[in-house]
């Protein structure tokens, strides 16, 4: 059934009904776990941490070709120490309290019973070596969550959505090999999961970024935190190429617009120097327009520079063997690019408000599946 697709995608934004809102309000049942078919789901965590930390820890799951993995996936980069990047074989995932809490080997999550604060333990690196990562985390969710639409693209035969809780205030404690750290900050949370569709066939190259700073030129006292993201991806060339996408902007841990337009172009293209043979951009412009949570029209522009390079994951390199021999039968080199911006800045344009400019810092990942 997965090789009979027809040609197309469909959004879930272009799915709503005239009058009805594009973007709604995800509840605590949209992140539960599904695991209900070919396809794959991932539950990840990414923070910005006030010490200068930033990266994710993640659960993933993946049901492909009769066989079931499950790995941990987690990134730490502190200022002034190497990036480092972890993936284990999580074995079993248990699931209980109606998917409010889960956990493999080597990282637990569990979300109190009113889903507003979220307990964190990654133990994965430190399990099996000394110099690996262990971290705790918890996260107060502060901004309601949000879905495009149902949140459901629709790709050939398959479905794949994303759930977002936008910002939430975090405080973590931990160790990468002898450095200690402790501090806090906020985080992005976000469940996705891929239905009767193999993962490399729900996008071919994906961006996403998670930017935290404040209004440009405000008052130090007035200087509320601002957290802006994307996730876009445009779909294969055999389902029509489309591009999907989903974006939020908060301000003061509150949910202030969503976005359900983004373009994206990749300028100054250079190859890449560690060996993937992708041409990778120097720059990133992303585009994105939405609504305001009261109903107003917004745009956003980031001029994106992520020159900072943290980690390049080499996909297939990071895979199980059975999982690993199916997708390079259909796939060349998947890999992620992992940068950081240090300079970031957004301009906003909100319909009948005078623009402004966000700056800050900002977590890049670029994707290409090809």
């Amino acid at each position: 059934m997965l090789n009979k697709m027809p040609k197309k995608t469909l959004t879930a934004a272009s799915l709503v009904h005239d009058g009805q809102p594009i973007a709604t309000q995800a509840v605590p049942k949209d992140f539960a776990w599904l695991r209900d078919s070919t396809g794959s789901e991932t539950q990840t965590m990414y923070f910005h941490l006030d010490n200068g930390c930033v990266g994710f820890v993640q659960i993933a799951w993946a049901y492909l070709a009769l066989t079931t993995t499950i790995e941990t996936n987690a990134m730490f980069y502190v200022p002034g120490h190497p990036c480092v990047f972890e993936t284990h074989n999580g074995h079993n995932l248990k699931v209980k309290k109606d998917s409010y809490e889960y956990e493999c080997k080597g990282l637990s999550m569990s979300w109190d019973k009113d889903h507003t604060r979220l307990s964190v333990k990654y133990t994965a690196g430190k399990e099996r070596d000394p110099k690996g990562v262990a971290a705790s985390f918890e996260f107060v969710r502060k901004s309601e969550g949000y879905k495009i639409g149902d949140a459901k693209n629709h790709i050939a035969e398959g479905t794949a959505a994303h759930y977002f809780y936008p910002a939430g205030e975090v405080t973590a404690k931990g160790e990468i090999g002898s450095v200690k750290f402790e501090s806090s900050g906020v985080a992005l949370f976000i469940h996705a999961h891929s239905g009767n569709i193999m993962p490399y066939n729900v996008g071919a190259e994906w961006n996403m970024n998670f930017f935290t700073g404040h209004r440009e030129g405000a008052p130090k006292e007035d200087k509320d935190r601002v957290t802006f993201h994307i996730l876009q991806y445009r779909t294969p060339d055999n389902v029509g190429a489309v591009n999907c996408s989903n974006a939020g902007l908060t301000e003061d841990n509150s949910l202030k617009a969503v976005f359900w337009n983004t373009t994206v172009e990749h300028f100054e293209m250079v190859k890449d120097e560690n060996g993937s043979g992708y041409e990778i951009p120097r720059r990133v412009l992303f585009t994105s327009t939405g609504k305001t949570v009261d109903g107003k029209n917004i745009k956003a522009v980031f001029d994106a520079r992520p020159s900072l390079r943290l980690h390049d994951i080499d996909v297939l390199g990071e895979m199980p063997y059975v999982i690993r021999r199916i997708v390079q039968a259909l796939i060349t080199k998947p890999f992620i690019f992992e940068r950081f911006e240090e300079n970031a800045k957004i301009s906003v344009e909100i319909e009948g408000e005078e623009p402004y400019n966000i700056v800050g810092v900002a977590f890049h990942e670029h994707t290409l599946m090809k």
